[in-house]
């Protein structure tokens, strides 16, 4: 990959497949300069370096719910709507902006289920804010954010899930989670608020990308890898095709889902 002269220039290595099992991608992501997924399989890499600010986020729509693919593509559509307030917003804004953003997203994404007659519809997200060398991370349901350098790999965001629910109350161990049902068993998600109660995103702290890559993935990748792997392929191939070769390495797994990853790192 050739380095880009301006110091604010940001890679984005991208790759979205529908799997082996699933008859559709119910996947959908959004990047600044790319937009939102065009094709039901797709890789790419660009460097961006036209700003200082940028949106990435990827989401999964709900494979158990009625239309999940239309749910995914709102749920990319309204951050693409929301990018410019995102970004032009400061770091005490920014969670605030970003609930915005999710109440409306599972607003038009509940709109939609009524007018289908629908019981219920959803998508997760995940989203990724790079502001300098700093990146602001939220989520909501179980797609996830990890953090990759040097020394291993650390997942940031929280799994808004049921084993996550017993793992806390120490019902489950780590392993028993992964393992268990209750790990598919989302408890939060775009779709879910349907009297407009008000969905707030998962806030993390911010990471510095100038050290390590973020991950954002659907859990297409995550089911079929554990993260010694996802870390290993990361070391091995750390080139523009990186997101591709995640998915590669989930497809040969099984690829039960769908998959899609974004890597954001510091051109």
């Amino acid at each position: 990959m050739k380095k880009s002269k301006n110091p604010s220039a940001v890679f984005v290595s991208i790759a979205s497949n529908k799997g082996k099992v699933r008859a559709a991608n119910e996947d959908n992501f959004y990047a600044d300069i790319l937009g939102i997924r065009e094709a039901e399989n797709l890789c790419g890499h660009r460097v961006l370096d036209y700003s200082d600010s940028y949106v990435f986020g990827v989401c999964d729509g709900m494979g158990g719910e009625m239309f999940g693919d239309t749910a995914s593509e709102i749920a990319a559509f309204t951050m693409k709507d929301f990018s410019d307030r995102i970004k032009n917003a400061n770091s005490k804004q920014l969670h605030t902006v970003v609930n915005e953003y999710s109440s409306e997203a599972n607003n038009r994404i509940s709109r939609m289920a009524e007018e289908r007659h629908a019981d219920l519809s959803g998508s997760t997200f995940v989203m990724a804010c790079v502001r300098g060398k700093l990146a602001y991370t939220f989520s909501i349901g179980d797609s996830r954010i990890y953090y990759i350098n040097k020394k291993g790999i650390r997942q940031i965001s929280e799994d808004q899930t049921v084993a996550m629910k017993k793992l806390k109350a120490n019902i489950y161990t780590k392993e028993e989670a992964r393992a268990s049902e209750d790990s598919h068993k989302i408890t939060t998600f775009l779709g879910v608020d349907s009297r407009n109660f008000g969905l707030k995103a998962l806030a993390y702290e911010p990471l510095d990308i100038s050290r390590g890559d973020i991950l954002l993935c659907s859990d297409g990748l995550t089911d079929m890898c554990t993260d010694e792997e996802i870390f290993w392929v990361m070391k091995k191939y750390g080139d523009e095709f990186a997101a591709q070769h995640l998915v590669e390495i989930a497809l040969s797994r099984g690829g039960i889902d769908n998959i899609t990853c974004i890597i954001i790192r510091r051109a």
